[in-house]
């Protein structure tokens, strides 16, 4: 059973207004526009403080990158987080929150693209500006050190990005970490729409919405949307949190158990009883003991590697 913290935070999700927006595709245009216009998020001030914080638009687009004051650990990782949002929503307080406990926890600097966004941007070239991105952090910090990890639509993107990496025989990172992983944007996992009337934050009909968004002239089963329908054989070993009240629950279950056939790449299913979508970021007890773990196989997989 979930703690009672994190039953008030799921009572309170709905004034997030996450769900009003995944629910009514008919008016995701229009709600699209109006977060363009909103000034994107940056780390508190407080983080500041510990981490030295700096932005670069030499891409493109604006790369975060952050650091321990006194530097990072020997031996710590470097994390490249990619952000959900359904691939239309820019980054939020509670993701710059989270890779900076984790950073904290590790010891370790990590860089956090805030990637182009659909409808305006699509996945073929999303991701291989994530490609460029990742090999440049290879060479600099030597792909063994690096941990890429991200959560719903970032989780689903980390995923195609090391089958994009391995199949083109690029050094892959040590681990990845799959946050509540968006993999499958048909839409028609079996068992999804049975889970939604529990889901406060997501809704299947925005889901595919914003999938259609995203995947331009791919085709919806195109790995590069849709991962869990690619190759999963050679892939680092991963992390995979997931919780029961989350539509998503089923991609991530779907992967794990994948994962467990002979010859797949070695994993963690993490699967939590009542909680939500994304709950590893949100401040509640689960989360705390998820990013324990997180910090457990990073350390484990790094050392292996």
């Amino acid at each position: 059973m979930a703690s009672i913290r994190a039953r008030l935070v799921n009572l309170a999700l709905p004034l997030l207004g996450i769900r009003r927006f995944f629910s009514q595709p008919d008016r995701l245009d229009a709600r699209i526009a109006k977060l363009r216009r909103q000034k994107p998020v940056r780390p508190r001030a407080k983080w500041h403080q510990r981490f030295a914080i700096h932005e670069f638009a030499s891409r493109g687009y604006p790369v975060v990158t952050i650091e321990p004051k006194a530097g990072a650990k020997p031996g710590a990782p470097h994390l490249l987080y990619l952000h959900g949002g359904g691939y239309v929503m820019d980054i939020a307080a509670l993701h710059w929150d989270t890779v900076m406990d984790l950073c904290e926890r590790l010891g370790a600097s990590a860089t956090v693209p805030l990637y182009p966004l659909a409808p305006e941007a699509k996945a073929a070239g999303t991701l291989d500006q994530m490609r460029a991105l990742y090999l440049e952090l290879a060479e600099r910090y030597g792909a063994d050190n690096l941990t890429v990890m991200g959560d719903s639509a970032g989780g689903g993107m980390t995923l195609a990005l090391a089958q994009m990496l391995r199949d083109e025989g690029a050094a892959l990172p040590a681990s990845l970490v799959l946050y509540s992983p968006w993999l499958d944007a048909t839409g028609k996992a079996e068992g999804q729409r049975a889970i939604e009337p529990r889901d406060r934050m997501l809704a299947v009909s925005g889901l595919e919405a914003c999938g259609a968004m995203y995947r331009g002239d791919l085709a919806v089963e195109d790995p590069r949307v849709s991962p869990l329908f690619g190759d999963l054989a050679g892939l680092p070993p991963m992390a995979i949190f997931s919780g029961t009240a989350d539509i998503l629950l089923v991609d991530g279950r779907r992967l794990a158990q994948r994962l467990a056939e002979p010859g797949m790449p070695d994993h963690i299913y993490r699967e939590y009883a009542d909680m939500f979508h994304v709950w590893m970021l949100l401040p509640v007890p689960e989360a705390m003991q998820a990013r324990a773990e997180t910090v457990e196989f990073i350390r484990e997989h790094r050392k292996a590697a």
